[in-house]
């Protein structure tokens, strides 16, 4: 039997994402549930150290409240798969190797990812990994009545997975990533910089006086450690308010544009658009592809939600302060974008806002999806002829390659370079790699003849 451990703090989530897929399972498991609103436990060490007191199960699973298991069978197949490998230690959905030359060769998961764009397949098999993210962690009991988390030394909320894994290992065990496909809704990695995290530098850095003795490298989830990393994320939280006002992401962007919008309608939101990110009074996502639909509506990143196919869809005219398709046009054909465009402009009172790939940029069916295959280019000339004014995104367009990817090494530092020759871009948009495209129908309107 496994024991299902849960530290939560939003109920809503937790019923939603967690017991939601909890409710039909066929397999007998044990739920113990910490209610966290309070904040009665300090950290998570101390939260899930004392739910594994009162588990009774074989095997101990400690799961975020935004997990959602795939299968009515998950617990019971998991169970069958840990009985299976002899030298088990911890067991997650998520993890990365210590093998490849960088984190995309590095990490295995067996989450559904809507971002495979990173090139990322999920696993068939158990795979041995360095570290695990701690979205889901399954201990045997006998494992963890010799090894609990360290709540002494991770005395908060990053790194005590990542710990356990390292500390595991050092007891003759292994951490696996095993073949259960689950769902995520966390946004981490998403629309924030890594410096952004409230005390993950400072836990990264217990976790590397730890364990660096005992290994060359320390793969996680967040990011690789060593003594040169930690120094430069060290600067950056120091420098990263400064530099993101000299940098400011799509999203600071996007919120700046839509300053005074408070009906704004979203085309092909997607599964994490921007506009979460944005504070919005009221906003419509529309997106016909199921899986990002859902995703989108467990992060509850809009007011309402449409399923539709942007290209059908119909609203009324001015019913909106604004409306945007953020990486959108390049999936429709040049005329369908044509025709949405007009559409887009009918619908909006104030601005119509837009972002795509500077140019053809080849993309093929990806996330199992077939509306993500591009299907046409755009350039700055042709959407100024279209009454936008356009800005430069994501720095020189010789820096970055497929899915916007850095082409060259070491990316953090490539990273930082595409980020200061968006100085010239932003002005200069036939040689940025991205285009923002804004429309201010308020201004045409006003120009129209009575």
């Amino acid at each position: 039997m496994i024991s299902v451990v849960c530290v939560y703090n939003d109920e809503e989530t937790l019923k939603r994402a967690l017991l939601g897929s909890l409710r039909h399972q066929t397999a007998e498991f044990q739920q113990v549930l910490l209610d966290n609103r309070d904040g009665r436990f300090r950290s998570a060490a101390e939260a899930l150290n004392y739910g594994a007191r009162q588990a009774k199960g074989d095997y101990i699973m400690f799961v975020h409240q935004d997990v959602w298991l795939a299968s009515k069978s998950w617990l019971e197949d998991v169970e069958s798969i840990l009985n299976a490998i002899p030298d088990l230690g911890v067991a997650g959905v998520a993890g990365v190797s210590e093998n490849g030359r960088n984190w995309e060769e590095r990490v295995r998961l067996s989450i559904e990812v809507l971002d495979a764009a990173y090139g990322i397949d999920q696993i068939t098999s158990p795979e041995e990994v360095q570290t695990l993210d701690e979205c889901l962690l399954i201990v045997p009991r006998r494992v963890f009545d010799r090894l609990q988390f360290d709540e002494e030394t991770f005395d908060g909320w990053d790194s005590y997975g990542a710990d356990y894994c390292l500390s595991v290992k050092r007891l003759g065990l292994r951490a696996y990533v095993i073949p259960a496909t689950c769902g995520h809704s966390c946004a981490r990695r998403a629309g924030y910089q890594l410096w952004e995290y409230k005390n993950l530098l400072k836990y990264q850095k217990r976790l590397y006086e730890k364990h660096h003795k005992h290994y060359g490298r320390i793969s996680t989830w967040m990011e690789e450690l060593s003594w040169l990393h930690l120094k430069l994320r060290e600067i950056m939280a120091v420098l990263g308010p400064f530099y993101l006002s000299l940098f400011p992401p799509l999203d600071r962007l996007l919120q700046k544009e839509l300053s005074g919008c408070e009906r704004v309608l979203d085309l092909g939101c997607g599964h994490h658009s921007p506009l979460g990110s944005c504070r919005i009074p009221y906003s419509v996502g529309v997106e016909l592809f199921e899986p990002s639909l859902q995703e989108s509506r467990r992060k509850r990143i809009h007011t309402e939600y449409v399923k539709a196919d942007i290209r059908a869809v119909v609203f009324k005219p001015k019913s909106f302060d604004a409306v945007i398709a953020v990486e959108v046009l390049e999936h429709l054909t040049r005329e369908e974008g044509v025709e949405l465009l007009g559409k887009m402009a009918g619908w909006a009172k104030k601005k119509v806002i837009i972002t795509t790939p500077n140019g053809y940029m080849w993309q093929g069916t990806c996330d199992s999806n077939p509306l993500q295959e591009h299907r046409s280019g755009w350039t700055a000339k042709g959407l100024r002829q279209l009454g936008f004014r356009v800005r430069g995104l994501a720095g020189w367009k010789g820096l970055r390659g497929c899915y916007a990817s850095i082409k060259y090494k070491p990316a953090f530092l490539w990273a930082r370079v595409s980020d200061i020759t968006q100085k010239v871009t932003w002005y200069w948009a036939e040689q940025a790699f991205q285009l923002l495209a804004v429309r201010d129908v308020s201004n045409e309107q006003a120009r129209e003849p009575e």
